[in-house]
């Protein structure tokens, strides 16, 4: 993220004054402001910020992205909650497509209580 927030980075990058965009919003240039203030601070709500992403005829998109894969995540717990051994890294996408592997990684998670993995 911008150091001063998305919002005002694209507001800057259209040469879009604050009161216009306050306008576009129903808001006033000062609030307009504040919000990416807040923006860049964390502090804005994403009701505002889709708010703001209207005015200028943006779209929120709030994504989470996994820093490893979600098949990573739930090998890496498994292991260390069963103590079962896992696939190296490097293997694992390879290993999805292999019959027995698929059946051994079954017999593990089968063995994890589900709602006790996390």
């Amino acid at each position: 993220m911008p150091r001063c927030g998305w919002t005002k980075t694209l507001r800057l990058a259209l040469g879009m004054s604050s009161t216009a965009l306050g306008a576009r919003s129903g808001m006033t240039g000062q609030g307009v402001r504040k919000l990416e203030k807040a923006e860049a601070d964390g502090a804005i709500t994403l009701n505002t910020l889709r708010r703001l992403a209207e005015g200028l005829d943006c779209e929120v998109r709030y994504v989470f992205v996994p820093r490893t894969s979600l098949v990573e995540q739930v090998l890496r717990r498994t292991h260390e909650v069963t103590g079962a051994p896992i696939p190296s890294l490097p293997k694992i996408a390879a290993a999805l497509t292999e019959p027995q592997t698929l059946a051994a990684l079954s017999t593990v998670f089968a063995q994890v209580n589900k709602r006790g993995l996390w």
